[in-house]
Parts: C-alpha cells; sequence; structure tokens
C-alpha cells in the first residue's frame, strides 16, 4: 500500500468523524492498521498536513486538525467571498451539460444525505456549482477550505442535524442555476453559508460549555 492509498484511506476517515478533532493519530498503530512500515504512514500524513486536515509537530506526532471559533470565522468569511464569486461566474456560462450535472450530484448529494457518506455527496453538488466557471486555482482554494470544514462539521455531527433545511437550499439552488438568476443563486448560497457557519459555532460553544 502507498502512502497516496494511505492518505485516501484516513482522508475518508476523517471526512467520516472517525477521528475528532484535537486528537492524535500514532504512526506505529497506522503502520500496523495498514500492514506497512512507518515511512509511507509519515508520507501519509504529510500529505494530510499539506492538505490543512493534519498538525505534525517537530517531533513528528500528528494531531487532526480542530478548529477554534475564530478558525470557523476566518475559513467562512474567506468561503462566502470566493465561493460567491465562484458561483456568479459560472451561472451566466452554464451550458446544458453543466445543469445535466448539477441536477445528477443534487440527486446523488440527495441519496446520501441520510447516510455516512453525506459529505461526499454534499461536496460533489459544490464542485458541480462551481466547475462551469472553469477557474481551477479559484475552486482549489474554495476545496481546501470545504475540506477543513467538513472535517468539523462530520466530528461534530452538526449538519447531518440539519439535513432537511440544507438539502431545501440545494435544491433552490438547482432552480436558480436553471433560471439562469445568478442574483437571487449567489443570496442563497451566502445564506446556506452563513446558516452552516452558525451551526458549527454554536456547537463548538456547546461542546466548550458541555
Amino acid at each position: 500500500m502507498t502512502s497516496e492509498d494511505i492518505a485516501t484511506a484516513l482522508e475518508k476517515d476523517l471526512l467520516r468523524g472517525a477521528f475528532p478533532p484535537g486528537s492524535t493519530l500514532p504512526q506505529g498503530a497506522l503502520a500496523t492498521r495498514f500492514g506497512v512500515s512507518r515511512i509511507p504512514v509519515r508520507d501519509a500524513l504529510a500529505q494530510l498536513a499539506r492538505a490543512g486536515l493534519v498538525d505534525v509537530t517537530p517531533n513528528r506526532r500528528a494531531r487532526v486538525v480542530q478548529m477554534s471559533r475564530a478558525d470557523v470565522v476566518e475559513a467562512y468569511d474567506l468561503r462566502l467571498l470566493l465561493e460567491c464569486d465562484l458561483l456568479a461566474r459560472a451561472i451566466p456560462v452554464m451550458t446544458q451539460d453543466d445543469l445535466h450535472h448539477i441536477d445528477y450530484a443534487l440527486a446523488r448529494s440527495n441519496l446520501e444525505a441520510r447516510n455516512a457518506n453525506w459529505s461526499e455527496g454534499d461536496a460533489l453538488f459544490h464542485s458541480a456549482l462551481y466547475a462551469p466557471a472553469r477557474r481551477p486555482r479559484h475552486l482549489s482554494i474554495i476545496e481546501t477550505l470545504r475540506c477543513v470544514c467538513r472535517l468539523q462539521i462530520a466530528a461534530y455531527d452538526t449538519l447531518p442535524a440539519n439535513t432537511d433545511l440544507w438539502l431545501a437550499d440545494h435544491a433552490h439552488l438547482r432552480d436558480l442555476c436553471h433560471h439562469g438568476d445568478a442574483t437571487k443563486a449567489v443570496a442563497c448560497l451566502r445564506s446556506h453559508l452563513e446558516g452552516a457557519r452558525e451551526v458549527l459555532l454554536d456547537t463548538l460553544s456547546t461542546k466548550k460549555t458541555g
């Protein structure tokens, strides 16, 4: 098993909430789990650190990233700027193929919304919204921010508890894309992201005082 394989498997675990934020990822136990030496495990953890999911200290101890309230606010401030801008650029140039892709992503997101793969369906839908803008660097930055936010959300099981609300937002966004209404779509996306931010911040407050 390569370091890339290990990184992929661990990323899936992280985004499904298998390792709580702040928890240690012991290299020895991971090497045993994957049947490899510590070297590919170390390389895999370095890949996850570059993706912003893991912190690796000078003594090579790896911990799952734990966002503070300030971290969450900063990440969502950036996401609001970047995602709303990219959607505004994407809608005017959407083709029928793009709209079919959005329809497919919405259907898959709806199917996976109440199981362990919910975050993958959610990510697929948002990526489908932004892809028509054809701005890969812009999208890459967004996906990095979304990924670290998804890690926190999955660990605290926040958005899954509000599934009906965010699915309704997704359906509305799809409809607005079909109507070519960028102004209303951006407003809907902004409200969607702000709602996710507030749910996560409320959860962090509860965990801190609980």
